[in-house]
């Protein structure tokens, strides 16, 4: 008795794809903290009397050095359709420009695992008196769930350090978790806003995240990133942590071209729960290219 056609055909798909996900060519993928990449990273929050918030982050990052990396960001804030104080402003639209930041670390493979060490300082443009920008930039830190506060945070001179690994077990699944410190001493004596407290004093922000995630050689992949952020300064009638979960999908040439697409959510408050009205559940997209 012949094989039915559909079976064949089926067959002949599997091995197709087989021959695909195993290909000769394909390697490890090399950590994003030990490579040159330009690219940008987008998140689009929508949410009643906020509207819709677009942070978007711009990044450049090299090697001038062995294993010695600059990575520069340069954010960028839109608002569009927001409410606020109780006026209909579904008309208007508002744009600002975030903190840019200059980051120079150190980064070193060892077999397996990949470290990293190094610091940050942001250029104080949210110091700018401007309405109508201090509320974009203040709904996109809300879109990142607070997470980097120093590319939002206003009339202060955000200064920190950081570090973290990176580690693969076997050749689909690494694990990447990483922290760092921000000091936020002031530049004025307004009331400042660094995503969901006003201070006027010297504030401390501790955040670190952890991603698993699975890679295959095709160069597609996936995981999660658990993320917190705490503000050990924060006054007692204000929550001082906050932690949200992304899942994501990643795809990597591994030659020139790179993405990562995934839901960012708030998991409690004060930016979440993430779907209650008017908690943080942002829309995540990331692309860009190996240099």
């Amino acid at each position: 008795m012949s094989t039915p056609r559909w079976l064949r055909a089926f067959a002949l798909a599997a091995s197709a794809a087989a021959s695909f996900l195993a290909a000769p060519e394909a390697r490890a993928w090399h950590p994003p903290v030990h490579r040159s990449d330009a690219g940008v990273d987008l998140y689009m929050w929508s949410a009643r009397y906020y509207g819709t918030s677009l942070a978007t982050v711009p990044f450049v990052q090299f090697e001038p050095t062995p294993d010695l990396f600059i990575n520069l960001q340069f954010p960028v804030a839109l608002s569009i359709d927001s409410r606020r104080g109780g006026v209909d402003l579904r008309s208007e639209s508002r744009a600002g420009l975030g903190n840019p930041t200059f980051a120079l670390y150190y980064s070193d493979i060892d077999g397996k695992l990949t470290w990293y060490a190094g610091g940050r300082i942001s250029l104080p443009l949210n110091a700018v008196d401007d309405v109508d920008w201090r509320w974009a930039t203040a709904s996109a830190g809300w879109a990142m769930a607070l997470y980097d506060a120093h590319l939002w945070a206003t009339d202060t001179l955000p200064i920190g350090g950081f570090g973290g690994i990176e580690y693969r077990f076997g050749r689909p699944f690494v694990l990447r978790a990483g922290g760092d410190l921000t000091f936020m001493p002031p530049l004025s004596d307004r009331v400042r806003n660094i995503g969901y407290l006003g201070s006027n004093d010297l504030d401390v922000v501790f955040q670190t995240k952890v991603e698993p995630e699975f890679q295959s050689r095709a160069g597609f992949g996936g995981g999660v990133s658990l993320r917190m952020v705490w503000v050990p300064t924060a006054p007692d009638v204000v929550d001082d942590a906050q932690v949200s979960l992304m899942p994501y999908f990643v795809y990597d040439s591994q030659k020139t071209f790179f993405m990562r697409a995934g839901l960012l959510l708030a998991l409690d408050e004060p930016a979440g729960p993430a779907f209650d009205r008017g908690q943080v559940a942002s829309l995540y997209l990331q692309f860009g290219g190996h240099l």
